[in-house]
Formats: C-alpha cells, structure tokens, sequence
C-alpha cells in the first residue's frame, strides 16, 4: 500500500475535477417533421413518453411540448402552450424540466 500525502491526493483530485468539467456533453437533438392539428411529430431524438422538450421557432424562441407517444423513429409531442412560428425542420432539444403544478386548496377533492 502506498501512503501518499493528503494534500497531494486533494490536488490531484481537484485538478482531475476541473478537467472533467471543461468536458463537452453531447447534445441530442431532432427534427420536426409534421403538425396535424395540436400533435407534432418529430424525428432524431429517441427519448421515452414524459419527457419534455423545447422547439425552436422562426424568430429564436422555443415552445414547450412534452412527447406523448412513439412510432418507429417519430416520436409525438403535445405542446405545452401556444404554439406560434413552428416550422418543418425546427430543432427539437429533450430538456431536464419535470411537469409541476401548484397546491392550493383547489386541488381538494381533484385526482391527480
């Protein structure tokens, strides 16, 4: 067993660390295909029914929707608000949000 210096083990670990997070991280994102009516479909981006994603519109905002089903490579989104400047080919980008809601006592008597 080697004894080594404690203060050499946390710096090397630090400097490890720092390395680490100069990392890039792989960004995946797909393609919207087609929007009939409220539902949209896109491809590229294999990602399981909840999760939310941002699509890029025309003049560089996003719009929320969050997938809601699947087919073959196509998965399907709901948006989550209203949808304007989506076009064929906009960027679809999986992001981290989960679903939230507010508690109040409106709520009573509600499932959820």
């Amino acid at each position: 067993m080697i004894d080594a210096p404690e203060s050499t083990v946390s710096e090397r670990l630090a400097r490890y660390q720092d390395k680490l997070g100069d990392l890039n991280t792989l960004n995946v994102e797909g393609r919207l295909v087609r929007m009939i009516g409220l539902t949209l479909e896109a491809v590229g981006v294999n990602v399981p029914v909840g999760t939310r994603c941002k699509i890029s519109t025309q003049d560089g905002h996003y719009e929320k929707a969050e997938v809601v089903g699947f087919s073959g490579n196509s998965v399907y989104l709901m948006p989550a608000g209203e949808i304007h400047g989506l076009s064929p080919g906009a960027r679809v980008i999986p992001t981290s949000e989960t679903a939230t809601f507010q508690i109040s006592e409106q709520l009573l008597g509600r499932v959820i």
